[in-house]
């Protein structure tokens, strides 16, 4: 059905864990199934999860918080976590945002970036070590397109396809040839012609616009994919990969979405995160067994997640494996138990994020206009 034909209202749903606040439900208990979170409203355009945060982007340029707030994460000035969503004052103009360890990062209109949080590592991009509990602008960037937040960094895509980044660096993981923390943005070396970033827990990601990875930082789980466990500081190709249309790194892991809609992953699995059995780490991509159709994938700490096309006239569906939240045991590849969705076909997933230990699906409920 073309999306021209109908016009959608957007639900955010989540479950997990939620000792912060972080499902925004205005508990702290967890969730085993997807709660939706009825006072952010349908207008919402995009979430972002971070470690015990979310972020959620209105479609009217501003920006909802709520989750554990130790560094000020959710820009409203205080130190107090929420358990429901609270405007994060003086930003308007978003277009996207991404939340990291313990700090979050905007995009705007202007090609500008904010940030506010933690910022021990620079990862605030201020040029200073102090917290900041409202957002503030990242020293010196431009022209930028797309952004993606790490544990403790962060990397800005330029419209020029190349690639800047900032904060912690222990693992090498800011791509500059060095371990040292940086406080500002840098240009990450040898990287040119860039559709799009993601960034780990102490490693990055980029794909290029031939369809193939470039990665680097730790490899302690070969999520770098090169065949290794050598920690990389400058960006090396992930082998074996060609044709990938999206990506997303988790905490340990790595995933791509290939053209013709099957995902490999590679890294940490000993969760079961990549689809396969625990006893299995590879270090090169492998294929995820029995997903197809798959729009977008996200990744957490010990978990996978995918956005999935319908079957027949049925609906977009979420897909899940490794340990999820409240498994007790690795989940293997395939639709979600709960779905978002309710099995609704008018309903698809429209946007997933995965937190340490939470999850994120932006719904979208289309109807005739």
């Amino acid at each position: 059905m073309s999306s021209a034909a109908t016009t959608g209202l957007r639900t955010v749903l989540a479950w997990g864990t939620n000792h912060c606040g972080q499902l925004g439900d205005g508990t702290r208990g967890a969730r085993d199934t997807p709660v939706a979170l009825d006072a952010i409203g349908p207008g919402t355009a995009a979430v972002a999860a971070g470690s015990h945060h979310t972020l959620a982007l209105t479609r009217d340029g501003t920006v909802l918080a709520w989750g554990a707030n130790h560094y000020g994460q959710l820009g409203d000035g205080t130190r107090h976590d929420r358990h429901g969503p609270v405007a994060v004052p003086g930003l308007s103009g978003v277009t996207a945002v991404a939340a990291g360890g313990g700090h979050s990062v905007a995009l705007l209109q202007d090609g500008t970036v904010r940030a506010w949080g933690a910022n021990d590592w620079g990862q605030i991009g201020s040029g200073s070590a102090e917290d900041h509990h409202t957002p503030v602008p990242v020293s010196g960037l431009r022209d930028v397109v797309a952004i993606a937040a790490g544990g403790g960094h962060n990397l800005a895509l330029l419209a020029d396809g190349t690639v800047r980044s900032w904060g912690s660096n222990n693992r090498g993981q800011l791509g500059d040839g060095s371990n040292d923390e940086r406080r500002t943005p840098v240009a990450v070396r040898d990287l040119g012609e860039v559709t799009a970033v993601s960034g780990g827990g102490y490693f990055s990601i980029a794909l290029l616009s031939d369809g193939t990875v470039r990665a680097w930082g730790t490899n302690h789980w070969c999520q770098l994919g090169d065949g290794t466990n050598e920690e990389r500081r400058v960006p090396v190709p992930v082998r074996d990969l060609a044709g990938v249309r999206s990506l997303d790194a988790g905490w340990h892991h790595s995933l791509a979405v290939l053209s013709d809609g099957t995902v490999r992953a590679w890294g940490n699995n000993h969760c079961g995160q990549l689809g396969l059995s625990p006893d299995h780490d590879p270090a090169t991509p492998v294929s995820v067994p029995r997903v197809r159709g798959v729009h977008r994938v996200t990744g957490g700490y010990r978990s996978s997640l995918a956005v999935l096309a319908p079957e027949r006239d049925g609906p977009h569906r979420c897909g899940t494996w490794g340990l999820g939240h409240g498994d007790r045991a690795p989940r293997t590849p395939g639709p979600a138990d709960p779905d978002p969705t309710g099995g609704h076909p008018e309903r698809r997933v429209h946007g997933l994020a995965a937190g340490w230990a939470h999850s994120v699906a932006l719904v979208e409920h289309r109807r005739a206009p």
